[in-house]
């Protein structure tokens, strides 16, 4: 005959716990494990410079553009930059067309007014945007506004966006001639308004440097 099941389970509970009381009378700690656990010196934690250079596709894959049939911009370009994080020395890259512009300025004033006393156009019948691509370095720490100049039309329907600039590992040593910071002297095709310059950027002037096929 089979022991009984009420014989077998109180033997496990007697092995149980002597297995307990066995395991709980060697957890003693030794001296040497006591002596180990003194604190590890403090780390620098100091966090480390950002990168240099960083790119900025603005719009992400949609790019830069207006979106005529819908009567907006192409992108939530506003919500774009927000999640992002700028240092001096980075790129904005705009991929367009000749068909729009990018306003750049440090002028919070016009930028809220969606006024740069500039006035596009498209051309005349046949005319046809050709594809275009512009990347502007971040010179200018603090806020920095983008825009599109159409008449101020396409900025007042969401064509914008500010970014913050921080210094970040700061502007690179380089000529003078490379870049032109917007608090510096205005070169010529840049406007100034109020406390800042209102750099427009017409798109056909970069296709000659940079053009998609």
């Amino acid at each position: 005959m089979g022991i009984p099941t009420t014989v077998m389970f109180r033997v496990a509970v007697m092995v149980f716990a002597v297995t307990t009381a066995a395991a709980a009378g060697n957890t003693t700690e030794s001296p040497t494990s006591t002596a180990n656990s003194t604190s590890s010196p403090t780390k620098n934690t100091t966090a480390p410079l950002p990168p240099f250079g960083t790119n900025h596709a603005v719009g992400d894959g949609t790019g830069w553009f207006f979106d005529w049939k819908a009567n907006a911009s192409g992108a939530n370009y506003s919500a774009w930059a927000a999640n992002r994080t700028f240092y001096l020395g980075d790129y904005l890259s705009f991929k367009t067309d000749t068909g729009n512009t990018v306003v750049h300025t440090t002028n919070s004033t016009v930028y809220k007014l969606c006024s740069t006393g500039v006035t596009a156009s498209g051309g005349g019948s046949g005319w046809k945007p050709e594809g275009a691509f512009l990347a502007v370095m971040l010179t200018t720490e603090g806020a920095n506004y983008f825009s599109d100049a159409w008449n101020g039309e396409h900025c007042q329907k969401g064509m914008r966006f500010q970014v913050s600039v921080a210094r970040g590992r700061g502007l690179p040593s380089v000529p003078p001639s490379y870049y032109e910071p917007l608090s510096g002297a205005a070169p010529a095709g840049t406007r100034r308004g109020g406390t800042g310059a209102v750099c427009v950027v017409a798109m056909a002037a970069a296709f000659a440097a940079f053009v998609f096929s």
